[in-house]
């Protein structure tokens, strides 16, 4: 998982792919982009671990991670 600040409004995961050279087997294209702060212009998006080298920051953004993406499960049996 990795974050980047987007300073120009919301960029799209196609967006992001093309300017990192990622290909669709290297991001996973169901949990998309993510606006986690609006007001710092923050959006999430899942990379293949081996392919996160590839988003380096740049003029006009920055990126943070990668962070981990532990799975959530329930705590004891169902009831």
């Amino acid at each position: 998982m990795l974050t980047i600040q987007w300073p120009q409004g919301q960029p799209s995961l196609e967006q992001i792919q093309q300017l990192f050279s990622l290909a669709d087997d290297e991001v996973d294209r169901d949990f998309g982009l993510i606006e986690v702060d609006p007001a710092e212009h923050l959006f999430t998006f899942l990379v293949e671990e081996a392919s996160a080298a590839k988003v380096q920051p740049g003029a006009g953004w920055s990126v943070s991670g990668p962070y981990s993406n532990p799975r959530i499960e329930p705590f004891g049996p169902p009831q």
